[in-house]
């Protein structure tokens, strides 16, 4: 297990106890919550802590994608990118789309399906080299 995991299963942990914290307050659905702008002010922290959610799947999987040395997509594409608003984040950071987050979890479990296979065929290899030695030392010590 790698520290990328950890850090990726830590966030989440803390991620989630903050949303359900956050729903736990949610206000009354009713006519003086709306106009006093309790329900907008909820639903927009309710936004913030999806894209709190999304910043965080966005720097596991980029980072898992580095790693195996699988292409990320540029930033500029709009279908696979997502920007936090400079409101809710002064650095307004981007984020994985559903597509985006999609698209790159399935090249980067092909790409570690695809190395997996490679370390069984050369296991399967060894182990078999490894019974063969031990039969010809077996039959040559018994001559």
């Amino acid at each position: 297990m790698n520290s990328n995991y950890l850090k990726y299963r830590l966030e989440l942990w803390k991620q989630r106890k903050h949303a359900s914290e956050l729903q736990k307050k949610a206000p009354d659905d009713c006519e003086q919550n709306h106009e006093n702008g309790a329900l907008a002010n909820y639903h927009h922290l309710m936004e913030n802590s999806e894209q709190w959610l999304a910043l965080i799947q966005t720097e596991y999987f980029i980072r898992e994608a580095e790693r195996t040395l699988v292409p990320i997509p540029e930033c500029s594409d709009l279908t696979m990118f997502s920007r936090v608003e400079f409101d809710d984040h002064p650095d307004e950071p981007y984020y994985l789309t559903a597509l985006g987050l999609k698209t790159l979890k399935a090249s980067v479990r092909e790409e570690k399906k695809h190395r997996r296979e490679i370390a069984a065929f050369w296991m399967t290899s060894l182990t078999g080299l490894i019974g063969v030695t031990i039969g010809l030392i077996t039959i040559i010590s018994k001559i």
